[in-house]
Order: C-alpha cells, then sequence, then structure tokens
C-alpha cells in the first residue's frame, strides 16, 4: 500500500482556488444580466424567433453559471472539511502512540 501524505496548507490552497472559481463563475453568470430584454426593447417582436433563441441561450448561460459556482463553492467547503478531519484524525493517532510508547 502506498503512503499517504496529506499537506494541509496544500488544502487550503485548493480549497481559495475553487472560492475563487465560485466568485468567477457567478460574475460571468450575471455578465449578460438583463441583455436579453434590452434585445427585445431594441429589436421589437418582428425578431421573436431570434429573441426567444437569445433568451434561452441568456438563461442557459446564467443557470450554468449559477452551477459551476455551487460546485466550487461545494468544493471549497469539502476540501475545509477535509483539511480539519485529517487534523482532528492526525492529533488522535499521535496521543495514540504516544500512549503506547514507554519512557525509558
Amino acid at each position: 500500500m502506498a503512503d499517504v501524505t496529506v499537506n494541509s496548507s496544500h488544502l487550503d490552497r485548493l480549497a481559495t482556488a475553487q472560492d475563487q472559481a465560485s466568485t468567477q463563475a457567478a460574475t460571468a453568470a450575471s455578465a449578460a444580466s438583463g441583455l436579453e430584454t434590452d434585445v427585445w426593447v431594441s429589436h421589437g417582436v418582428v425578431s421573436w424567433y431570434s429573441n426567444l433563441a437569445f433568451t434561452k441561450a441568456a438563461d442557459a448561460r446564467k443557470s450554468t453559471g449559477d452551477a459551476m459556482s455551487k460546485a466550487s463553492t461545494e468544493l471549497s467547503d469539502k476540501l475545509r472539511t477535509a483539511k480539519r478531519v485529517y487534523a482532528s484524525t492526525d492529533e488522535q493517532a499521535g496521543k495514540n502512540i504516544d500512549k503506547q510508547v514507554l519512557e525509558g
């Protein structure tokens, strides 16, 4: 079995990167906010099919960005939980080993 090594500061860096990714995805999701309404106003009902397609595309962009943001936030939370659980387990294992070591 391969040795497992956990670097808690690396988990922190990964969690921070996911926080940043979440923010960027949320920003991208809302970047075109209101644009579909502007197209309806500027082009009118004569471009109904084009406007409808544009509205659907804008909705898809928003929902995709929101889903990406949520996934990154959840991953960030899981990475931080992994760090806490590892630190707790490592500390407990160290205490158990200390109890087994005979003073000489």
